[in-house]
Order: structure tokens, then C-alpha cells, then sequence
């Protein structure tokens, strides 16, 4: 019996469920090639380092039959067509094929699921079956969790990764209240990196692609001694962006640097990971990792997508659709200075991004009773992140915002098979992290309503937050009898927040030592359960139900500029209902997966960005509000399906459709100060359609290596992406085709060519409208091409 730990359908996605294998179907995985940071010591995983790559294999021939993947969504090691968990798996030559710099390449495999930026921000917006987190406020904690070898990212600012030396991504939709805790309604994304290797050896990348994107990504395994191993893998990318920067401002004389349409929007990091696994004993390990990221990329373009009437568009400043502009044509204002300059805040030095992690795993198998593991770890994010979002070089609306956050976490589980028909997970978790933020705000914008201080005297504002988080939670399973068995789980949550904000003041104000400041703490609790059954009703056919819960935090808006708006927020809470099958054929050469579900959301947690009038100068402005608004309900279904039709050639398809609605919706629309309702509005981030297939077809063998050609093809359609549903500021349909071809010589040397977009779509991605003022998009990268050569030693 295996343990069960979650309670939802494993309906793989068409990118795991397509992996093949040319192993004869009935073999089983061999689990030494599985073994996962995850949970190394599951049961169906042995101790120590994972095995090499030219084991787990890149090239092996021609498929035969599909692969049967391992995932640990469970905290556990199991198959992933076993486990009754609707997550979607990417194994390490999954996410290869994709060519992917980050996760929003994973998203058009994944069934009613978004990933797009944050708008302004290269930051994650992840949304899956109507959940989602679109701002970048500081406070605000996420909607769908990202947790990288058990460790939570605990906000969007830094979820858009590397996925280089990836060995595993698991996507589970629907809520995960129980085993991985708060800020998970939406679900979870659950990254598993490589583990170190027995023997020496590693891998060299080069890549270049367009818009000059320069690609150098390498590894090392070095065994040091019988039982200590040691891994070290680094990213480097530079690019000069996809967006021009044309405009220059012919309305009056301010502006930055003068446009002289080159290349913007461009990346510059280097990111790095190293492990030292030890094996203490057969039974103990311990792994120490670092992680390093050093950022230095351009501040993101934005786009004018101001509609007609908005104050933009009035003081001579039209958004694209009005002027016809192309929307990879944009301005923006670069000028020299730092978050207390006089009259700049510095983005011409981009975006300026320092995390520092340390991270400790250990895990002791205590044979005939179970395994215990605890992991701990530290990670600090420096930030430096000045930016133009209004689209034109005109010094319209400039600020930067400047802040470190740390976060330190321990999780300490015990997992037992007690006996052959009943299993358990207990465990208890702590998690904390501080804040400390300070920004600058030029509200140049204001100069053409009769302020002639707007661009010599900034707005200023600072935000205080710690959390201190403790949970306790427990899963069991019981076999009933041999094909059915139920399970039952529950978490308990208990939290304390402290918060203070100093609003947005006038400098020189400040400087007559008149600041308000507002400070407010709050403890917050939530339980949360899962249940349900799993039932093989025959051999390649199972069948599951469950009842599962998840919540979000509640917290405060470091935005507030009131008192008012400077109070907690309540948690927001997610009531889920499954039912689902997953099929495969004997010989493994189809699977079929289908699943329904219902989701009921309560104390939505809202936020608006609304007009607002300075109490202190009389200026109109804008402010972000947080309240929870109201209830909404999601239902839809989700089929994927992969096949082996022919040898050498896999196929993998996935659709998802979903229906949501708001069913209580009360927020300041038009910003008069009064609630109204709003319920006919849609919910952000939901398409209701997502379609998505590929092929890959490796050719037979030849003397001079391998040979294997993929394409892949999705669609997504419309989706609100503001909570006020604002003009042009929806998310775009779009129907994306990529290809690659790949050659693999039998000494390791691989060479790819691959493009991306081919149709050429152009397409809005995320957007912002700010209170009546402008709206400000983001489009996704046009039709691309690249080479990427590889190198195993």
C-alpha cells in the first residue's frame, strides 16, 4: 500500500504523460533512477545520490512505450498515474525540449493554467482554476504556492527561476491546505532540482538565440569521497530585449536619455546552485545547499494602453490603440539617480535583483517504523527595482521601490507504512520572514494639473512586515479492502503579523518632519482538511473522489495611505470538490485522463486600484486597495491523454475548460468611496478554454548519432487580467506553434536548433490600469529562433 497524502487526480499532463521509454512496458522504473530531493527516502526510493545523467539518459532510442514518471506530490515517491493528486509532471528532458528560460514556458501543457508576469515586473502571475495573484505589493502573499526542494518562495517577486539542472516540476491544481499548508487555493508548483551524482563528470550549454540572447550554462559532479558527493550548476544569460524604444516626448521638454530605437527589455543574471550531499550512514543523509542570484537586467518596458478619456490621453499622451503605435514600439524614461536623487530614481541601471540562500536537509530512515525528515533553511532577497510604467519617455510616473526580505523556514515530518493496509504523515512547520521596504514616486503626470513641483519633489513612503507562522498537519490512508482505500487529513495553522506604513508623502513635506505612520498587528488561525477515496476498479482504470481545503493568508497592503486602508485583511478560504479517472493500456502505449471539479471561494481577497485625493496638497492620486469582497465559484473539467502509436513517435494532448463566476462582489468601482456591486465583473486570469498537443518523433538510429524531431502547438483564450476588468487590458487568445530538431552524437555532444512562436502572434500578456490615470501592458516576446549546443563530460 502506498501512503496517501493528498486527494486529488493525477491527470498528467501531455508533457509527462507523452515521456517514453524504450524499456519493454512491463518493466518497472527502476526507482535508483528516480530518486528525488523531494523525499530521497520514500518508499519506493532507497538511499543516496542520484544516479548519473547518462544513466537516467537523454537519448536511448526509439520509444516503445511511455515512461511511467515519478512524482512526490505526496511527500512520498510514487507513480505518477498512481497517485491521486491532479498534478502535472515535467520531467528534466521535458523542460529541455521546451528551451525555456522560466516557468511560463511550462504553462500551454498545463490545463486551466496561467503564467504570465507581473505587469511592469518580471514577476510571477500564476493562476490556476480561478486563483491568482496579479500585483506585486510587497505584503501580499501568493495564491498558488511555489515551493523549490521544500523550501517556499514566499512572493511572486522571484518565482519566474531558471529552470537549468531542474530535475523534476510537479504542477498541482486545486488546493493543497493540508501537507503544503497556507497560500496554496489555487495549488501548488513544486520544483525538484538535481541531486548530486556518484561519478564525475557534468554538462556545458552554449545558446544563442534572437534579440542577441547569449546562453552559457554548465555543471559539476565531483564525488569527493565513499558517501560525500558534491554538485555545482550555473546560469548565465544576456539579451538585449524584444521591445524599441522609439518615443521621445513632443508634448513638452522633460524626457530622459533621447530614444534612438534600439533593442530594450533586455536580461543580464547569473544564477548558480551547489550541493554536498553526505551519506552519514546507509540510513542518514544530509544535503547543504547555496543558492546565488545576481540580477542586473533592464527595468521592463511597459506599453500606453491608455483608453480614450483617461488623463493621459487628455494632457496628449494616447495609448496605441488610439495613435496606432506598434506595441513593441514604446518609450520609456532612462535617467541617472538612486531612490534619494533629486530628480530621478535611477532606471537607467535596470532592475537590480541579490538572493543569497542556504538550505539544510536531513533524512533518517528508521527500518520497519518510517522516515523522518526536517529541512531548514534561510533566503534573502535584496531588491532594487526603478521603473517607467507609463510607456513614454516623458518622466510621466517614475519611482523605484528598494527592499530586503528574509525568509527561514523548518519542517520536520515522520511518514510510516504502520501496517500493510494503513499509512500516515504527521508533522509540524514553522515559517517566518521580515520585510523592510522603502520607495520614491515622481508623479510627473501631476505637472499638467497645475503642480509645478511634480517633478522636483517625490512622493515617499516606507513598510515594515513580520510573520511568524506554525503548523501542525497529519495524513492517513486505510485499504478498506484490496482496490479501495479512503484517506483523511488536516492541518492547523496559527499566525501573528506585525505591520507598520508610512504612506506616500510629499519629500519636502517630510522634510518638516510631518510623516504619519500607521502600525497594527493581528493573529490570524485557519484550519483546513482533506478527503476522499481511491478506487482501482481495474487493472489500468482507477477512479478517485475528494473533498479538499486551502486558504490564503490574510495580512495587511503595504500601499495603504490611509488608516482606513492600512487594517488587516481576512484569510481568504477555498472549498474543493474532485472526481476523477485515469486510464492506461497494459502495454503502456495510451493513457487517458479526465477530471471535473467544483471550487467555492469565500472572503475573496480583492484589490483595486483606485483614484485617490491627497489629504495633505489636494492632488488627485491613486491607491491600492485590499478588501475581502466577496464569494466566487469555479467548475470546469480537464482531459489529457499521450500515446506511442508507432515506435519512435510519442504524441501528448491536454484540454481544459473552465466556468467562473463571482457570486458576491462589492468594491469602489468608479472610486467615489462607496462599495457597489460588482459581481458582474469576471475573475482574473481564467481562460476559459486551454488547448494544448505535441509530437516527437525520434528517428531510427544512425551511425552518426541520433536524430529527433518535436512540435508542439496550444491555445489559450481571453482572460481578464485587472480585477476591474478595465479597456484593453485583457489577457489575449492566442495560438502558440514551436518546433525543434536535435542531433545527439553517440560521445554526448548534442546540437538543437529550435523556434519558438512561429506564427508571430502578438499578443497582450498582463496590464495594469491605474485609476482612471493610464493603463500600462506587457506583450509577450514576437516569433524567435535559436541554437543551443550541448556537451556532456
Amino acid at each position: 500500500m502506498r501512503l496517501a497524502v493528498a486527494g486529488l487526480l493525477c491527470s498528467a499532463s501531455n508533457a509527462a504523460l507523452a515521456q517514453t521509454s524504450d524499456a519493454p512496458a512491463d518493466t518497472a522504473i527502476d526507482p535508483d533512477t528516480a530518486v528525488d530531493q523531494g523525499n530521497p527516502l520514500g518508499r519506493e526510493e532507497t538511499l543516496g545520490p542520484a544516479q548519473p545523467d547518462s544513466v537516467q539518459g537523454r537519448s536511448q532510442g526509439q520509444a516503445t512505450g511511455l515512461e511511467d514518471i515519478v512524482v512526490t506530490a505526496r511527500r512520498v515517491s510514487e507513480s505518477l498515474q498512481e497517485t491521486p493528486v491532479a498534478v502535472t509532471a515535467f520531467t528534466s528532458q521535458a523542460i529541455d525540449n521546451k528551451f525555456a528560460a522560466d516557468i511560463r514556458a511550462l504553462a500551454g501543457d498545463v490545463p486551466n493554467m496561467v503564467i504570465t508576469n507581473v505587469p511592469g515586473f518580471n514577476a510571477a502571475s500564476i493562476g490556476i482554476r480561478g486563483q491568482s495573484t496579479g500585483d506585486i505589493i510587497l505584503t501580499f502573499e501568493p495564491a498558488v504556492g511555489v515551493v523549490v526542494d521544500d523550501f517556499v518562495l514566499g512572493h511572486v517577486q522571484t518565482q519566474l527561476f531558471d529552470l537549468f539542472d531542474v530535475e523534476r516540476i510537479e504542477v498541482l491544481r486545486g488546493p493543497q491546505g493540508t501537507l503544503f499548508g497556507k497560500n496554496t487555493v489555487g495549488g501548488v508548483v513544486n520544483v525538484i532540482t538535481k541531486r548530486p551524482e556518484t561519478t564525475l563528470g557534468g554538462q556545458i550549454r552554449l545558446g544563442y538565440a534572437s534579440f542577441d540572447t547569449k546562453d552559457v550554462k554548465a555543471s559539476l559532479n565531483l564525488p569527493i569521497t565513499d558517501g560525500l558527493y558534491f554538485r555545482f550548476a550555473g546560469s548565465f544569460q544576456e539579451s538585449d530585449g524584444y521591445y524599441k524604444l522609439t518615443k521621445n516626448n513632443d508634448v513638452d521638454e522633460p524626457q530622459g536619455r533621447p530614444a534612438t530605437n534600439d533593442n530594450f527589455g533586455g536580461t543580464r543574471y547569473f544564477n548558480a546552485r551547489a550541493k554536498l550531499l553526505w551519506e552519514a550512514s546507509p540510513d542518514t543523509e544530509f544535503m547543504l545547499t547555496y543558492e546565488f542570484l545576481r540580477d542586473r537586467g533592464d527595468s521592463p518596458p511597459s506599453v500606453n494602453e491608455t483608453p480614450p478619456g483617461f488623463l493621459f490621453d487628455v494632457v496628449g499622451f494616447p495609448g496605441i490603440q488610439t495613435d496606432g503605435t506598434d506595441p513593441f514600439n514604446t518609450g520609456t524614461t532612462l535617467c541617472e539617480g538612486d531612490i534619494d536623487a533629486e530628480t530621478c530614481p535611477g532606471t537607467l541601471l535596470g532592475h537590480r535583483i541579490d538572493i543569497d540562500g542556504a538550505y539544510l536537509r536531513g533524512e533518517h530512515n528508521m527500518l520497519g517504523l518510517g522516515t523522518i525528515t526536517a529541512v531548514g533553511g534561510f533566503r534573502r532577497v535584496k531588491s532594487i527595482l526603478p521603473s517607467d510604467y507609463t510607456g513614454e519617455n516623458a518622466y510621466l510616473f517614475v519611482s523605484t521601490r528598494n527592499d530586503v526580505r528574509e525568509q527561514y523556514s523548518f519542517e520536520t515530518r515522520f511518514t510510516s507504512d504502520f501496517s500493510d493496509r494503513f499509512g500516515f504523515t504527521v508533522g509540524a512547520m514553522y515559517w517566518g520572514q521580515t520585510l523592510d521596504a522603502r520607495a520614491t514616486s515622481f508623479l510627473g503626470f501631476l505637472r499638467f494639473l497645475g503642480d509645478p513641483t511634480a517633478l522636483s519633489d517625490p512622493n515617499q513612503s516606507t513598510a515594515d512586515y513580520k510573520v511568524d507562522s506554525y503548523a501542525v498537519f497529519g495524513e492517513a490512508e486505510y485499504d478498506i479492502s484490496d482496490p479501495l482505500s479512503v484517506f483523511f487529513g488536516a492541518r492547523y495553522t496559527m499566525e501573528d503579523k506585525s505591520f507598520s506604513v508610512r504612506p506616500q508623502v510629499r519629500r519636502s513635506i517630510i522634510e518638516t518632519g510631518f510623516w504619519p505612520e500607521y502600525s497594527d498587528s493581528a493573529s490570524f488561525e485557519k484550519p483546513t482538511i482533506r478527503a476522499g477515496y481511491r478506487w482501482e476498479i481495474t487493472p489500468g482504470i482507477n477512479n478517485y473522489f475528494t473533498y479538499s481545503q486551502g486558504y490564503k493568508s490574510g495580512g495587511y497592503n503595504e500601499q495603504a495611505m490611509s488608516a482606513t486602508s492600512a487594517l488587516p485583511f481576512e484569510e481568504e478560504t477555498a472549498d474543493s470538490f474532485e472526481l476523477g479517472f485515469k486510464t492506461e493500456t497494459p502495454d503502456r502505449r495510451a493513457r487517458l485522463n479526465l477530471a471535473g471539479f467544483y471550487v467555492r471561494y469565500n472572503d475573496l481577497q480583492r484589490d483595486a486600484v483606485v483614484p485617490f485625493v491627497d489629504p495633505i496638497t489636494g492632488l488627485p492620486g491613486q491607491e491600492t486597495r485590499t478588501t475581502n469582497a466577496g464569494k466566487a465559484e469555479v467548475y470546469g473539467i480537464e482531459v489529457e491523454g499521450s500515446a506511442v502509436p508507432v515506435e519512435g513517435l510519442t504524441l501528448g494532448a491536454s484540454l481544459g475548460w473552465q466556468k467562473a463566476k463571482y457570486l458576491e462582489f462589492f468594491t469602489d468601482i468608479d472610486g467615489d468611496g462607496t462599495n457597489e456591486d460588482a459581481s458582474f465583473l469576471g475573475l482574473r486570469n481564467v481562460p476559459e478554454w486551454t488547448v494544448g498537443g505535441n509530437a516527437r518523433y525520434q528517428l531510427p538510429p544512425f551511425d552518426f548519432g541520433e536524430i529527433d524531431i518535436g512540435a508542439d502547438i496550444n491555445y489559450q483564450s481571453e482572460f481578464e487580467s485587472v480585477t476591474l476588468n478595465a479597456p484593453f487590458t485583457q489577457g489575449q487568445a492566442r495560438t502558440l506553434v514551436g518546433a525543434s530538431i536535435n542531433w545527439t552524437d553517440p560521445s554526448g555532444l548534442r546540437v538543437s536548433l529550435y523556434g519558438r512562436n512561429l506564427l508571430d502572434e502578438t499578443y497582450r500578456v498582463a496590464a495594469n490600469s491605474v485609476a482612471g490615470l493610464f493603463n500600462f501592458t506587457n506583450y509577450a516576446p514576437p516569433r524567435s529562433f535559436g541554437v543551443e549546443l550541448w556537451l556532456d563530460y
